[in-house]
């Protein structure tokens, strides 16, 4: 069965508008820190404008499992552990009950990478690494064009599995 990963920040939800007018006038280095520790920031994002119709037609997608798989952006115990605290709190309040699954940083998502996985991700720092250790990926920039990209996806594997079958 595929499994198709969804990211959350940039693809389901807008972390980078809230991020650029977030002001926490803490230095480059811990602004960062701070949106998550001071602010919990990850808790009150919006959804990201077509968010609704890619997760729409995922929920129909058949034979397909859908999980969600977003990173902390930090090795910092307890920052991880707000910033995965405030991410579970927002897909909560939006209803996505697919399975959450947390990595620390974007080259650790290639480690959910096989042959019958998918990546929808706004991010080429994750994207690569996933392609890399053999899954495939979707830059998403619409949900329109990640979905195309997804459904030729799905076609394409189903087609490479049934060879080797």
């Amino acid at each position: 069965m595929i499994t198709l990963y969804l990211d959350m920040d940039g693809v389901l939800c807008d972390f980078a508008t809230t991020y650029r007018a977030l002001r926490t006038y803490a230095k480059d280095g811990k602004r960062f820190r701070a949106a998550v520790m001071d602010y919990k920031i990850f808790e009150d994002l919006d959804a990201m404008p077509d968010a609704h119709v890619l997760l729409a037609k995922v929920s129909k997608l058949k034979n397909v499992n859908v999980e969600i798989l977003t990173s902390a952006g930090t090795h910092e115990p307890d920052q991880a552990a707000a910033a995965k605290k405030q991410k579970l709190h927002w897909l909560k309040k939006y209803g996505i009950s697919y399975k959450p699954n947390f990595v620390h940083s974007k080259e650790e998502k290639a480690k959910y990478a096989t042959p019958m996985s998918i990546l929808i991700d706004d991010s080429p720092g994750c994207i690569t690494p996933f392609e890399r250790e053999g899954g495939f990926g979707i830059l998403h920039t619409s949900a329109e064009k990640s979905i195309a990209a997804l459904h030729s996806l799905i076609l394409q594997i189903h087609a490479m599995h049934a060879l080797r079958g």
